[in-house]
């Protein structure tokens, strides 16, 4: 990891209750009206560093009208601990600055959990930007501020001592106990511009006795699937890693393009930026003149995985598709470990192309002119045989697929994940995904799973 990445300290929204909160689903501890304990899943916990900064708010309620859809200070992360369940861990936090009366501001936050850092979503910058002004004013001095008086100071610490990087932080993992049941996501994703509840599909696979046992798979359509990703259950909270079956990045030349000028520091991030402040219509219109000027080009992963590149317009049309998961993804970053951009762990978010694995496994050029039934028969019936994770269906799982291929291709993602985190492979670093070209997939992206198991 770079040294600035040791020393970078995030910002955070929290939306939080007390213990005795009569709506309140964790054992929350606070202090002088202040959260010191906090209770989160592995997939929160684990995106938290000793120090970040944390603007605590306190959702609404009639009993304590006080406080009620109001800020009341800001905390510090003092501590990470492993929680007694699975799954969970403890978050220590100490009072920064505590708002004497509760700060409200004109929106609550979107989300229980919200990262506030340059080059993330405006709102969530801008709200977190006005609870941090509002502390400053009312005295609260931060940390950037101490660190500017200590070196205008007579007495100065040496530059080498400011430099040197802070002791290592401890890592708080996900919970991967034997008994526990290991499951993956998968889905297929519909830029539809009408968005038909029967054009995305979300898959859920659970893994027994060396197979993966399809648990759920439904038809959610897009803004259905961007829902239960913002406010998963409790079976969807459990999968390890999610496939999405489109483009997480662009090519480099075209993204420079769309950007305005070379790929800053901040990498994929500024990329998703700039797609939350393009209109559909205007980044179509950015596709076009780009594929008319310097034709479809493709990332390095769409060469390897012998993919369509994310410019392709026709069968399928992912030009539409890209625009809209890449700000989907990006919206909820807060809560995911986004693939290969982020050295996060958590539920990770992965690029899959279930079409590359079909192929594949079918490795049947006849099979292409089969009617649609006989191929998806086909595809149902190569997944039960495979020698590595086969998969298996119930009578209804079985019948979805069989009559649509969106569902089936969300099974194929599903396992994809599923093969991504099993090998091992979502762990490697770009530079070991592609040797020599890990700058170039840390831009654009990776499409994930098509390595199969040993």
């Amino acid at each position: 990891m770079p040294i600035e990445e040791t020393r970078r300290r995030s910002r955070w929204i929290l939306r939080v209750l007390e213990w005795n909160d009569s709506r309140a689903r964790y054992p929350n501890i606070w202090h002088d009206e202040m959260p010191r304990h906090v209770l989160a899943r592995d997939a929160v916990a684990c995106r938290l560093r000793l120090g970040d900064l944390i603007a605590v708010y306190y959702p609404a309620n009639p009993s304590r009208p006080r406080r009620s859809e109001k800020f009341v200070g800001l905390s510090r992360v003092a501590g990470l601990r492993r929680a007694d369940e699975s799954g969970f861990g403890w978050v220590d936090l100490e009072t920064a600055h505590r708002f004497e009366p509760p700060l409200a501001l004109s929106k609550p936050p979107r989300r229980v959990f919200l990262c506030c850092d340059s080059g993330w979503p405006e709102p969530d910058v801008k709200m977190f930007d006005e609870v941090l002004h509002a502390a400053v004013a009312a005295g609260f001095v931060p940390d950037e501020v101490v660190a500017v008086e200590h070196e205008t100071a007579e007495h100065a610490a040496p530059v080498e001592a400011r430099e040197a990087a802070p002791p290592p932080l401890p890592k708080l993992e996900p919970s991967r106990r034997s008994d526990a049941t290991r499951s993956f996501a998968g889905v297929d994703y519909s830029g539809d511009m009408r968005d038909p509840r029967e054009g995305t599909w979300l898959a859920i696979v659970e893994l027994h006795d060396d197979a993966l046992h399809v648990a759920r798979l439904e038809a959610t359509g897009r803004h259905g699937l961007e829902g239960s990703l913002r406010d998963p259950d409790a079976k969807l909270m459990r999968v390890e890693a999610i496939g999405l079956d489109f483009p997480f990045g662009l090519p480099l030349d075209f993204a420079e393009k769309l950007m305005g000028h070379p790929f800053p520091s901040e990498g994929w991030w500024a990329l998703a930026k700039t797609l939350e402040r393009l209109s559909r219509p205007d980044y179509l219109v950015a596709v076009q003149e780009f594929r008319d000027e310097r034709g479809e080009t493709k990332r390095l992963t769409d060469e390897v995985a012998q993919a369509f590149s994310p410019l392709h317009r026709v069968n399928p049309d992912l030009g539409p598709m890209t625009y809209h998961g890449i700000r989907m993804i990006a919206e909820d970053r807060s809560r995911y470990a986004v693939k290969p951009f982020e050295t996060a762990i958590g539920c990770y978010l992965l690029e899959v192309y279930p079409g590359a694995f079909v192929k594949r496994m079918l490795a049947d050029p006849a099979a292409d002119g089969q009617d649609g039934r006989d191929r998806r028969r086909k595809i149902f019936d190569g997944l039960g045989r495979l020698r590595s994770l086969p998969v298996r269906f119930d009578e209804r799982t079985a019948a979805s697929c069989l009559a649509r291929r969106d569902a089936l291709d969300a099974v194929v993602a599903a396992r994809l994940a599923a093969v991504a985190v099993l090998s091992g492979e979502v762990e490697r670093a770009p530079e070991d995904l592609a040797p020599g070209q890990g700058d170039r997939v840390r831009r654009e992206g990776w499409i994930y799973g098509l390595a199969e198991p040993s």
